[in-house]
């Protein structure tokens, strides 16, 4: 059975992975947890997780799925050049892809989200001062846009990948979990 890959980094979000997370393990998927180096890394909530492995440790043929969280601050990671060549040995394998809350920014950084239908936990004006312009935001659903329930899965999915907003966590996981064809129980996870 292939794998699952969890990127973590400074401030990465835990809550909007434990439906995902939890749906996998009920699954007897295995999941493998990497960062930039095996140190200990602060959670948005509060906590020190240690990755299980580098990002010079990946072999993505071993892998079905790579799993990034919003954060507190994604702008280092969004930033960093490992991360990005991470993510994109992930997007170029095909591989699916789910990222959610401000993640899906590395994902447009990195020119995946051109011309595709996304959502992120922010406007266009925050991104506008990071230097995206309308033509990368072309099919954007931003934050007031998904509180708005435009999207009312909560969740987007084009080609391999798969966005959504903080809230959409549970849809999200869901999505994720038939892409990966896992028995579902939503009701475990109240819908």
């Amino acid at each position: 059975m292939k794998k699952t890959a969890v990127l973590l980094y400074d401030t990465c979000c835990l809550f909007e992975l434990t439906v995902a997370l939890e749906m996998l393990k009920m699954a007897e998927k295995p999941v493998v947890y990497f960062a930039k180096e095996l140190k200990p890394i602060r959670t948005e909530e509060g906590m020190l997780v240690i990755a299980d492995n580098t990002f010079e440790q990946l072999n993505v043929d071993e892998y079905d799925s790579l799993l990034i969280t919003g954060a507190t601050d994604a702008q280092g990671m969004v930033e960093d050049e490992s991360s990005q060549e991470f993510v994109s040995k992930f997007y170029d394998a095909g591989t699916l892809i789910g990222a959610i809350s401000i993640a899906p920014i590395l994902l447009l950084k990195l020119g995946y989200l051109k011309e595709k239908p996304f959502m992120i936990g922010v406007e266009k004006s925050d991104l506008y001062e990071e230097g995206f312009t309308d033509d990368d935001m072309k099919y954007m659903i931003g934050w007031e846009e998904s509180c708005d329930e435009v999207v009312p899965e909560k969740y987007l999915k084009t080609d391999n990948i798969i966005t959504s907003v903080a809230f959409g966590f549970r849809q999200w996981a869901m999505a994720i979990g038939k892409e990966l064809n896992i028995e579902l129980y939503p009701k475990s996870f109240d819908l």
